[in-house]
């Protein structure tokens, strides 16, 4: 009769444990799912994604009308606002003037360029700003990929005879 009140008593022992984790665990997943309504707002990813994109957008706007944000990209970058500070000081672009000048521009707007996203009115600076971060040894292989994504683009703005013969 000891033994099995000693398994009697092992038992309840053991069910108070599995309804003391299964409680936990049921405290855990309402947490989990409230935090998860609380961080997404119940928002679908394509929902916050435009918002994000809206808010991208506003800053810009903001910054361009300040005379804040002059980008080489045809779509100004983000990276100038996610990097204060840094490249961007203060929320700021001037990642155009610094292409003109010769010095690079931030490193969304390097990668952006040599996909041929740039601005094509300055593809003939874009291979002297980026050599003069990566090192001027890839200033030749630099201006042969921006002649590659920009050659059109120079056709249409100088409208050389040689464009024409093509």
């Amino acid at each position: 009769m000891v033994r099995w009140n000693h398994l009697s008593i092992y038992n309840m022992a053991e069910d108070k444990v599995s309804l003391s984790a299964k409680v936990w665990l049921a405290i855990i997943f309402i947490l989990l799912i409230g935090f998860s309504l609380i961080i997404f707002n119940g928002k679908t990813m394509d929902e916050q994604r435009q918002e994000f994109v809206e808010q991208k957008q506003e800053i810009i706007s903001t910054l361009i009308d300040q005379g804040q944000y002059a980008c080489c990209l045809e779509k100004p970058c983000v990276y100038c606002i996610e990097k204060t500070p840094g490249h961007g000081e203060g929320a700021t672009c001037h990642c155009l003037q610094d292409v003109v000048e010769g010095r690079h521009p931030c490193g969304e707007c390097i990668g952006e360029i040599l996909e041929g996203h740039g601005n094509k009115y300055l593809s003939q600076y874009f291979a002297a700003a980026i050599a003069e971060e990566v090192g001027q040894e890839h200033l030749e292989t630099l201006k042969q990929i921006i002649a590659q994504k920009y050659d059109d683009a120079a056709c249409e703005i100088n409208q050389t005879k040689e464009c024409q013969d093509e």
